[in-house]
């Protein structure tokens, strides 16, 4: 039985497949069957011509095909080849309530990636000198983190990066979410039970570690994400959400956020699960006020790093996520025309201790979700497209990160080799999303087919 893929605080339900209904397979299928038709086997990404009218127009069908076949409340698919943005497609509701429809500026939760944006947080700290990410994390904490299994064994900001430090999330993670700004718990409370010398926090459980040896296996965490975010507050003396602002958001021009009020209320895009036979929204719908800002009068920086879900809270646009890509493409920087002068993010070898290969299932040291997590950098996941596995394009290595929670499905990789790019994201499913051949969803499948069909033209 496959494994539920996690990556906020809630699961998604595991409903029938849609591909068990012959009819929506029919449909699909005969879609995907003219895309190949119309194109001929080629291997190469590098130096692809740009896409003619007629591939744009098949891939505007395959995407609307798609959206009926798997009932989505929204779909974006943006593909990037030569490093250039070479097509981008939206269909159906940024709030269904307003029928307002999703385009490229529609802003969303993403989930997971946010992970690598604040990995790039840390890691422009870490280039200049701020931080040393073999050092023990306690240095940077104030307070000593260790598993209690193994208590000379000191956790590092890399072994948090990559999932391997034996934080293994349960119950307890879930419960300090649920309280810790009603009772202004520290995050010291998630990891020791003790919110200073005097105070001990009742819902703290030893099982927020696993019985693994920090550093010597994998283990998807986002509790860890919460000491990575506490030490960016300690080490720079600001908010989570002020520090990536200035220094990751503004400086690329983007619509994008760890505080949603940051965002214009008019360009979040709210997230859908089908329940009670109707469209319910599960997080940022705003009908009558905007949102608020979930921080606390007297909070010090460092305090719970938490607080603006630097696992998965980031608010971003499409149009954000494709600044990303280009930064991650293009060694640190964006790529812009002749006369413009780049946006520097990251310098490129920092990028590439990001991406080189920081861990490798070798049969037994990691839980790989059965075949998903197969190799992992620092923030980013590794696809090493192998077949049936994790693979978006046969045989292609890329990196980037998937998220899913509250209905929503995205992903973000690019192969830095070739300039090839992958974006996606559906805000909702009346069928809820069930595995395919790969390691991924049969809707991310659906689109991925869709993609090569056109990438080998």
């Amino acid at each position: 039985m496959k494994l539920i893929r996690v990556f906020i605080l809630f699961s998604e339900k595991k409903t029938a497949s849609t591909w068990s209904n012959p009819s929506l397979m029919n449909h699909f299928t005969a879609a995907l069957l003219v895309i190949l038709l119309a194109t001929a086997c080629s291997s190469s990404d590098v130096n692809q011509p740009p896409l003619t009218q007629s591939q744009i127009e098949l891939l505007d069908q395959g995407l609307d095909q798609i959206t009926r076949d798997f009932e989505l409340m929204a779909l974006a698919v943006v593909y990037i080849r030569n490093f250039q943005v070479a097509y981008e497609g939206y269909t159906g509701y940024a709030v269904y309530e307003t029928r307002s429809p999703f385009n490229r500026n529609s802003v969303v939760r993403i989930a997971s990636p946010s992970k690598t944006l604040t990995t790039i947080a840390l890691m422009q700290l870490y280039e200049q000198g701020l931080v040393d990410i073999d050092a023990d994390v306690s240095t940077y904490l104030g307070w000593e983190l260790r598993n209690p299994r193994w208590p000379d064994t000191p956790v590092t900001l890399r072994m948090l990066l990559g999932h391997t430090s034996s934080i293994a999330d349960g119950r307890s993670y879930s419960a300090f979410a649920r309280s810790m700004i009603t009772e202004q718990l520290p995050i010291r409370a998630l990891f020791t039970g003790s919110s200073n010398a005097q105070l001990a926090w009742d819902g703290y459980s030893p099982e927020i570690f696993s019985e693994h040896e920090p550093g010597s296996y994998f283990s998807y965490s986002n509790a860890a994400w919460g000491l990575i975010a506490s030490v960016i507050e300690r080490v720079t003396g600001q908010q989570f959400d002020v520090y990536t602002r200035s220094s990751i958001f503004e400086p690329l021009g983007i619509e994008a956020s760890f505080n949603i009020t940051d965002i214009h209320p008019d360009y979040i895009a709210a997230l859908y699960r089908y329940q009670n036979e109707q469209w319910t929204p599960q997080v940022d719908f705003y009908p009558d006020s905007p949102p608020q800002d979930r921080m606390y009068e007297g909070y010090e920086p460092g305090h719970n790093g938490l607080i603006y879900a630097p696992q998965g809270g980031l608010r971003i646009s499409t149009s954000g996520l494709i600044a990303l890509a280009n930064v991650l493409l293009n060694g640190g920087h964006t790529s812009t025309a002749p006369d413009q002068e780049p946006v520097h993010i990251l310098q490129e070898e920092t990028l590439r201790e990001m991406q080189a290969e920081n861990w490798r299932y070798d049969g037994s040291n990691g839980n790989t979700w059965d075949d998903f997590w197969m190799s992992f950098g620092l923030g980013l996941h590794r696809l090493t497209g192998e077949p049936g596995r994790d693979v978006i394009f046969p045989g292609k290595q890329m990196v980037g990160h998937p998220g899913i929670a509250y209905g929503l499905l995205s992903d973000i990789y690019v192969d830095p080799s070739t300039g090839t790019g992958v974006i996606f994201i559906t805000t909702g499913s009346k069928n809820g999303f069930e595995y395919g051949e790969t390691s991924f969803y049969e809707v991310e499948e659906a689109v991925f087919q869709l993609l090569n069909a056109i990438r080998n033209d």
